[in-house]
């Protein structure tokens, strides 16, 4: 397992890269959580909730890059 090929998951699918490192329920947990914290942000606030979301995108995959192994 390559940690760029986690990391470049990861920035496909929020969560793949986790999956990919054998963490599945890490995986479901990001996928599932960064879709609700954005859909709540951004019913509550309009667009805030896309910079949340390019933040939690960034750091899905800086967690899947440190999970590989």
């Amino acid at each position: 397992m390559g940690k760029w090929t986690a990391a470049i998951l990861s920035l496909l699918i929020i969560g793949l890269g986790q999956f990919y490192a054998g963490h599945l329920w890490r995986a479901l947990a990001w996928f599932f959580g960064s879709i609700l914290i954005v859909a709540l942000l951004t019913m509550l606030t309009g667009f805030g909730g896309l910079i949340v979301g390019l933040l939690l995108w960034i750091g899905c995959a800086w967690d899947a890059y440190n999970l590989a192994k």
